[in-house]
């Protein structure tokens, strides 16, 4: 009984290991195969074949360096921050506007008016509250 015998028995009984099954299939590979091994060759050539198959060829993938991402963040970072510096603030509105009861004030006159109302409102509130709790506290000491 020759090697390729003994491998062929032992992996009939499941015990090659894969370097054992790779001679198996280089030997039925070949054009020159005694002829009691003839039987096998379907087996492994479809062995072989579904190992084609199965193992699709693999695409390198291009890996994309640290420091590559880094430098693109810092030129996107670089292009925001000169755009925010040379951006003119005129977009922001200089011009005072309120609402009261409802209503669109924008004239500075009629704004200030109304803000001196309201303070003055505030005050008396404050005041009458005031006066209130020095009666509640005078009616203690009588």
């Amino acid at each position: 009984m020759n090697e390729i015998d003994k491998i062929i028995e032992k992996y009939f009984d499941g015990e090659t290991s894969l370097r054992e099954e790779e001679i198996l299939r280089n030997y039925f590979l070949k054009p020159d195969i005694e002829a009691r091994h003839k039987m096998y060759v379907p087996m492994f050539a479809f062995f072989t074949e579904e190992r084609k198959v199965a193992e699709p060829p693999q695409k390198a993938k291009k890996k994309f360096p640290l420091y590559l991402w880094a430098g693109i963040a810092a030129s996107i970072l670089l292009l925001v921050c000169i755009k925010f510096a040379y951006t003119p603030a005129d977009n922001v509105s200089s011009k005072s506007m309120v609402y009261i009861d409802g209503k669109k004030i924008s004239d500075m006159q009629t704004i200030n008016n109304q803000a001196l109302i309201s303070i003055e409102n505030v005050s008396n509130v404050d005041e009458e509250i005031l006066n209130s709790q020095i009666d509640i506290l005078d009616s203690f000491t009588e």
